[in-house]
C-alpha cells in the first residue's frame, strides 16, 4: 500500500432542507470512507467519535471524512488522516483576513493565486489529522506552497498536505508520514454501504 485512497463522489442533486439534509450529506460522507475502506483492504466496523466529535479509530485504522454543498470526501489509513472538500465559490474579504495572514497571502500572490480555498481546506484537514478543532486554527501555518501540496506547521510540528485542485472544487488530505495519497472520483453518488462495500 503506497498512500491512503481519498475517495471523492457528488451528492444527490435533488436534497432535502435542514436536519434532513445534513443527515444526508453526513450519510454519503460515510459511504465515501467505506469505499475507500474497501478498495485498501480495511478492516474498518463501526464509524464512531468521541463526545468532542473526534472520529475514533476502527480496528486500528482512522477515518476522516468532509461533505460541502455538492461532494463528499472520504478516507482510511493505519495512522491519524484528515481529509477535506469545499467548493469554489466567491469568498467575503474578512473571511480570507482571518483565515491567511500576510505572509501566507504573499506565498500564493507569487503563485497568482488568492489561495483561500486551498488554505481553508489544508488547515481544516491538517485540524482534523490532529483531531482538534477550529478552535485550533490559529496554530496551523503555510510555509510553502507547490503545485498540488502545502507544507505547512501544527505548532512545531512539520506537515505535508497533499492537494489535488478541480474546475470547481478543491480536496486536501493529510497524514503524519506525508505519505502520497491517490485519488478516486465518483461521476455519480456513492450507492449504500453494503454495495459499497461489495
Amino acid at each position: 500500500m503506497n498512500g491512503p485512497l481519498v475517495v471523492i463522489a457528488p451528492l444527490p442533486q435533488v436534497l432535502p432542507r435542514g436536519r434532513e439534509r445534513v443527515e444526508l450529506q453526513r450519510d454519503h460522507a460515510r459511504r465515501a470512507v467505506w469505499a475507500s475502506a474497501a478498495a485498501q483492504g480495511s478492516p474498518i466496523a463501526e464509524l464512531r467519535k468521541d463526545s468532542e466529535d473526534v472520529p475514533q479509530p476502527s480496528r486500528g485504522w482512522h477515518w476522516s471524512l468532509s461533505h460541502s454543498p455538492a461532494r463528499v470526501a472520504g478516507t482510511v489509513w493505519p495512522s491519524s488522516i484528515g481529509v477535506d472538500v469545499e467548493e469554489r465559490r466567491d469568498i467575503r474579504p474578512d473571511l480570507v483576513d482571518r483565515i491567511l495572514d500576510a505572509e501566507e497571502l504573499a506565498l500564493f500572490a507569487a503563485r497568482g493565486e488568492d489561495g483561500f480555498l486551498r488554505t481553508w481546506t489544508g488547515k481544516e484537514a491538517l485540524l482534523k489529522e490532529f483531531g482538534v478543532g477550529l478552535q485550533a486554527l490559529s496554530r496551523c501555518r503555510i510555509v510553502r506552497v507547490a503545485a498540488q501540496e502545502l507544507e505547512m506547521r501544527f505548532d512545531d510540528l512539520p506537515r505535508i498536505v497533499h492537494q489535488r485542485l478541480f474546475a470547481d472544487h478543491v480536496v486536501s488530505v493529510c497524514t503524519p508520514e506525508g505519505v502520497q495519497p491517490s485519488f478516486v472520483v465518483y461521476e455519480r453518488p456513492l450507492e449504500s454501504r453494503r454495495e459499497v462495500a461489495s
